[in-house]
Formats: C-alpha cells, structure tokens, sequence
C-alpha cells in the first residue's frame, strides 16, 4: 500500500492507475500476506521503470496554470483556507 510514496520519492509521478499497475506487476510472481512485496521484486521493476523514464512530474507551467485557475481573486497567491477547501471538497 506504500508503493505510490516509495515511487514518488524516487522522483516518478504515476496516477492512482498507474500505481496499481505496478503493484499488479510486482504481485504477479508471488502474492505475499498483509500486501507486502519482496525488495527482489520490486526492485528490477523500479529499475526499469527508471531506466525508462517513466511517469515523468507534471511540466510546471501546467502545475502553474491550475494554481492560477484557484486563484479566484486574481491576487497571485492562493490562502491555505481555499486550498483545504478545494483539496477536500471539490
């Protein structure tokens, strides 16, 4: 269940979708217990994934523009009120 934080630490960003792929891809072999993996599996698929360059981080300007767009005011900054409040109810 920590697969999504441990690739994303690695500097990947995969979406949920992806996330689940990996750990179909790395249960595939064997399926252990309480859903954990084996260091010996996860690590050839990270390196691949790696190698591959895969799930790339959002471009900034994208990353940018969405903040822009929450920026109702048009004020440059955006409150951490309204950012709780569009991360938990929109």
């Amino acid at each position: 269940r920590e697969i999504g934080c441990i690739v994303r630490s690695l500097g990947c960003f995969p979406n949920e979708a992806e996330v689940q792929e990996l750990v179909e891809q790395v249960n595939m072999e064997v399926e252990e217990p309480g859903g954990f993996v084996h260091l010996e599996q996860f690590l050839p698929l990270m390196t691949k994934v790696l190698l591959e360059r895969r799930f790339w981080p959002i471009p900034e300007d994208v990353i940018l523009h969405a903040f822009e767009a929450l920026d109702e005011n048009k004020c440059g900054y955006i409150t951490k009120e309204d950012l709780v409040k569009h991360l938990t109810e929109e």
